[in-house]
């Protein structure tokens, strides 16, 4: 085969959907840096959001607590809880820098997503059958061996779905005073929707299978029997990761930029139940 970037005797629109793709990533990656960054106070990032005297980070004036998936869990460096704990040289921080690191560690070693963005931005190789200039794949080594911790980040992905599923329940408690109610808004249907594909995506999990069940020899006894059934579970969601991945990411910025459109005041956050 002809070596070179893209060189191949296929006669297809190949490039399409690597071009697609680095498309879709690249704007999904644009947006949650600028997000995340928004909080911050450095630079002209302290023009916006908490350190600009506003709050970008979720729905209050419903009286309830309607958080972006982006900032979740909240820590705000020398406030109460979670931000006590930072040390005053992370002041500057944004809420968002704590925890990203948990769903892009989680994204970015993903089995579908290494080769999306392999084939979308490292052109390694762009497609099948389509030349690279970077030589012959020998496995991923070197700076690619962070890869190999995806494992472990699939365990604090699991546990980040109950920080979210947290969330889901406080944007439906609704506090004024003394009083309180249950209730039910659309940014509670979109944070429930986000938990939703979230739980599809992680649990779909390739490392996830292997766990529940994929480790085993065989499905034997009555905890043999409880593993294939989780096992299978997990099987169908896998055959349809990359749908799960792909949506799930989506609605994760959505989720954020809805919240984000409601405390600026360009749109606002119906309450379709209860509340005050």
């Amino acid at each position: 085969m002809t070596r070179g970037l893209g060189k191949t005797e296929r006669i297809d629109a190949w490039w399409k959907s690597p071009l697609a793709m680095a498309t879709y990533l690249g704007v999904m990656i644009i947006y949650a840096s600028w997000r995340g960054f928004m909080e911050a106070d450095f630079w002209f990032f302290s023009e916006f959001g908490l350190s600009g005297s506003g709050q970008t980070m979720a729905i209050e004036d419903k009286n309830s607590h309607v958080l972006s998936p982006l900032f979740s869990p909240l820590i705000i460096p020398g406030e109460d809880g979670l931000g006590s704990l930072v040390p005053k040289a992370f002041y500057w921080m944004s809420p968002a820098m704590f925890i990203l690191i948990i769903p892009a560690g989680f994204r970015g070693t993903c089995y579908y997503y290494r080769k999306a963005y392999y084939r979308s931005f490292l052109a390694n190789p762009a497609a099948c059958v389509v030349s690279t200039p970077f030589g012959d794949y020998n496995g991923e080594r070197r700076l690619f061996l962070f890869q190999n911790l995806h494992r472990y980040f699939m365990y604090l992905a699991v546990a980040y779905l109950f920080v979210l599923s947290y969330d889901v329940w406080m944007a439906t408690q609704f506090h004024k005073g003394s009083e309180h109610s249950f209730g039910v808004s659309v940014g509670t249907l979109v944070l429930a929707l986000n938990v939703f594909l979230l739980s599809g995506y992680t649990l779909g999990c390739h490392s996830f299978r292997h766990l529940v069940g994929g480790i085993r020899n065989k499905f034997a006894g009555t905890g043999g029997k409880a593993a294939e059934t989780c096992w299978k579970a997990c099987t169908g969601l896998n055959r349809h990761h990359n749908k799960w991945a792909i949506y799930s990411l989506f609605w994760v910025m959505f989720a954020d930029f809805y919240i984000y459109m409601c405390t600026t005041g360009v749109w606002n956050d119906v309450v379709l139940l209860g509340g005050l």
